[in-house]
């Protein structure tokens, strides 16, 4: 019984991670999305922290208002399709500022100039 309770726990806070995840990406707060969708901020903090599950209803009020597919909401590990990947980091981009935009621009530039060699050895700091 504790292997499906763990199991379950695994999923809320999975779930409620991607919930806090589309919300931030909205750029709404907990009070902001709590209010849109009818409950009280607490209640959708304990949804985020996987303490508590979402009524059906609230569900689909959280879709409308994060203006999102449902099974986005369940696509955990970074498994999404590629095509949503780059719809996400478009909304992302967006939002940033022309000096954001800079700073992520580089670190793509950088990121595309380094070699094969550079991601088979972790970097730590002592060895």
């Amino acid at each position: 019984m504790a292997h499906n309770s763990n199991m379950r726990d695994e999923f809320n806070v999975k779930f409620g991670e991607r919930i806090k995840y589309f919300r931030n990406l909205a750029r709404l707060s907990q009070e902001e999305l709590a209010e849109k969708i009818g409950c009280e901020r607490n209640t959708l903090s304990y949804i985020e922290i996987g303490k508590n599950s979402i009524s059906f209803a609230k569900f689909k009020k959280l879709c409308k208002v994060l203006d999102i597919e449902p099974y986005q909401l369940f696509l955990f590990d970074n498994n999404l399709p590629e095509a949503n990947r780059v719809s996400e980091i478009n909304k992302l981009l967006n939002t940033m500022t022309d000096k954001q935009l800079g700073i992520v621009y580089n670190m793509l530039l950088a990121f595309i100039n380094l070699r094969p060699d550079d991601f088979k050895k972790p970097i730590s700091a002592k060895e």
